[in-house]
This record gives structure tokens, sequence and C-alpha cells, in this order.
């Protein structure tokens, strides 16, 4: 099925200029171009860009596998289930121009919810992008904040989909629990599909770039099989292909199975629960736990405020040469980085939920692309080691879910000398 999809990709392509329809332009995917530059000053060679017909081979092949915004696909791969992971049908209700069949049947949902904010390429750089801070997440790394798994591991199907009934408090991201349960699962199928597009296309740069004579002429699959020699180079590369697609597509398919189990908290009297809040305020400002350096000395969220995400830091790095590579990278299509700010954990707004197993998550788990760290846990069965307790880790939610409770989160306690009247 690869095959044949590639073999036929450049009579697609130049059909896709036939497809517009009502004078609207074609829907087209951007190239990762920050991706793209990140290789070549990879080389060490600053001087070094790869050619138009190296990166036109990455394109179609990207495009014989997923197939084009109006039109997705699924790739074929012989050892998962793409079926398992991502829904064609689904897909072709999120995809397209925003619209309606004779039937009613609705098309274009994430053009019309979604891609103001993160693009058609879901690369976070909408048309209202710019104006938002935090920016809208870019899907194409695979990385996303806020999922009951580990960092390194890919969120579930489910912790897409509370993100899409739930909106992200403080953010721009807003609830779409109005909308019938069709089209969120619709949403939430075209996520992950804009994700797994755009690892894939990151894996296949890489694996352009790791080919042993790699020139102007350079692509990813031989296209000239006139001989016996070259038609076997091109299914071994096309089986290459398939590989390392199937590695992307497996880290989402296994999800669910890093789900980090969160053990039950504690029924408590107040006098107990009291306890707990003081035994999480001294691990908060603790050396071990040590939310204190970047959540500040009174947890409004002024600790550390030099860092940036991971989708900038992955480009321009920590060195001395930081703010050329910003200018390089923006230039490149990357979005002006902003310093990532340590939530305030006194206005009681926590972005990736409200309930207490989602605090416990983040401590747990910690955010993934932020400088939030996973908890470092005490091994069981070593008392004397360095680290948490499940226990402890529920302390400190305790007291983080007290903090705008205090008297200091509240102005008109903190400063009883100002009449409301006067403020």
């Amino acid at each position: 099925m690869l095959g044949r999809l590639f073999r036929t990709v450049t009579f697609g392509l130049a059909a896709l200029a036939l497809v517009g329809g009502c004078g609207s332009p074609t829907a087209k995917y951007r190239r990762y171009e920050t991706y793209v530059r990140k290789m070549e000053l990879g080389t060490g060679n600053d001087k070094f860009r790869l050619s138009g017909p190296n990166l036109s081979s990455v394109d179609e092949v990207v495009t014989a596998l997923y197939g084009t915004p109006d039109e997705p696909a699924l790739p074929a791969l012989d050892e998962v289930e793409v079926a398992q992971v991502l829904d064609l049908a689904k897909l072709k209700l999120a995809a397209g121009p925003v619209g309606s069949d004779e039937q009613g049947n609705v098309r274009g949902l994430y053009r019309e919810h979604c891609a103001h904010c993160h693009g058609i390429t879901g690369d976070g750089w909408g048309p209202t992008a710019a104006f938002l801070n935090p920016y809208p997440r870019d899907y194409r790394p695979g990385k996303f904040k806020f999922k009951s798994t580990p960092v390194g591991y890919r969120p579930t199907h489910d912790d897409l989909k509370k993100i899409l009934l739930e909106g992200i408090p403080g953010t721009a991201m807003p609830s779409f629990k109005l909308l019938p349960d069709l089209e969120v699962e619709a949403l939430v199928h075209y996520v992950k599909y804009l994700s797994i597009r755009g690892e894939t296309e990151r894996t296949l740069l890489e694996m352009l770039m790791a080919g042993e004579e790699l020139t102007k002429d350079t692509r990813l699959v031989t296209v000239d099989v006139s001989t016996p020699e070259l038609k076997t180079r091109q299914q071994d590369e096309l089986a290459a292909v398939k590989d390392r697609v199937s590695t992307v597509v497996k880290r989402w398919q296994s999800a669910p199975e890093a789900v980090v189990a969160i053990p039950a908290r504690d029924s408590m009297t107040a006098e107990q629960l009291d306890e707990s809040r003081r035994r999480g305020r001294d691990l908060f400002y603790g050396a071990i736990a040590n939310c204190v350096k970047c959540h500040g000395d009174s947890a409004l969220g002024d600790g550390t405020l030099t860092d940036y995400d991971d989708w900038a830091g992955e480009f321009i790095g920590k060195g001395p040469d930081q703010q050329q590579l910003i200018k390089v990278f923006v230039a490149a299509g990357l979005p002006e980085p902003r310093n990532i700010k340590p939530r305030n954990l006194r206005q009681g707004v926590f972005r990736g939920g409200l309930r207490p197993v989602d605090i416990y998550w983040r401590i747990k788990n910690g955010i993934e692309g932020t400088p939030m760290p996973a908890a470092t846990m005490k091994p069981e069965g070593d008392a004397s080691a360095k680290g948490l307790t499940p226990t402890d880790l529920w302390d400190i939610v305790n007291y983080v879910e007290s903090l705008p409770f205090e008297s200091i989160s509240d102005p008109f306690q903190a400063v009883p000398a100002i009449p409301r009247e006067r403020l």
C-alpha cells in the first residue's frame, strides 16, 4: 500500500492544484522549516542547506502516508494497526473546508474550531497565535503538557479529550463541551493525526540526514527503478520508512499502558488535614521537592523566570549563542520565544485541571515540555533513600489546594487598611 501511494504521489501532488473550487486556495501543510534548519545546523557547517530535491522527497513521502488537509489518509503498516490509534472516518469529519453534505453531515470541524490558533498544519501558528500568550500548542513534536502519562510518553485519547471538554484555564484554549460527542471525538482524532504526521516528518528528516552520501540530488526514497538494483534499493528504503512510522504510531498506541496510577487520598479530619498541609508546606520549601525554586518564596510564580519551554528551547538552547539562534530560528518560522512563567499557585487557576488527581499528576509526572520536573520518588523498601512518597505528594497537593484561601492570597485581607470602596 505504501509503495503504491508513493508511486502515485507525484500525480497526486500535481492534481492538488485543481481541487480548490469556488476560487478558494487549496489548503496545504507547511513544511517543518524550523526542524529543517535544526538538521542543517547539526552538520556543524553554517552554510550547509538541504536542497529542493532533498526536501521535496520528504514532502512527497509524508503526503503519501498521511494525505492532505482536505483528504487525510492513514499509512499502511506491517507491525501496527493504525486504525487502533486513528479513525479515518472521524478524521474526515474534522478535515477539509467548513461545511456539510446534503444529508447535513458536518465537515471541516478542525478549521472551524481549531485552525485559527493551531494552524492548518497543527504547528501552533494560526492567524491569531501571535496575539496569544502562551502560544497555542504545536502538536508536531508529540509533546503535550497535561496528561496522565509520564514525561516521554504520549497522552492517552482520554487525556486529549479532557482538554477539549474542559479547555485550559488561564489560556485562550476554550472548552468544547457543548459540541456533540461525535464532533469532539473527531477533533481528538485529528489532533492525534496532526501530531503523528508531524513526528513522522521529523523522523524522516533525521533519516534523510543519516544517509551515507547526502548530496543535492539525494532522495529519501528512490524514484528511478529502471534496474533490479534500483528497485531493490527502493524497497529497502520504503521498508525503512515504514519502520520509522511504525515506531511513531506505537508510541501513541502504548500510551494507555503508561498511565500513572494514583493512590487514593486518605480521608482526614480537619485537624489531620491541617497537619497534612503543614507537612506539604515543609516539602514545598524543602530541598527534595524544591517547589520554591520556580514557584517562588510566596508561591506567586516569581521564582525562576528565565527558562523557555521545549517548543522554543529545542531550537535555541541555553548557551552563549542563544540570542543568535533566536534570530536564526525566528527567521525560519519559530514564534518569537517567550520566557515560560511558573504557575501562580495563589490564584487557584490550574491549567491541567482542578481535581486533586490532576494536581497529583502534575507533581508526580512533571509537565512535558516545560521546566516542571517529575517528582523524585523514594524507592520502596529503602527508608534512608532520598525522595518523596505517595503520602508526601498528597501532602503537597493538600498544601497547594489551600494556597488560594490563605489571607495573603486575598488583597482585601492582605491590605485591610485600604477600604474596599477606594480600590
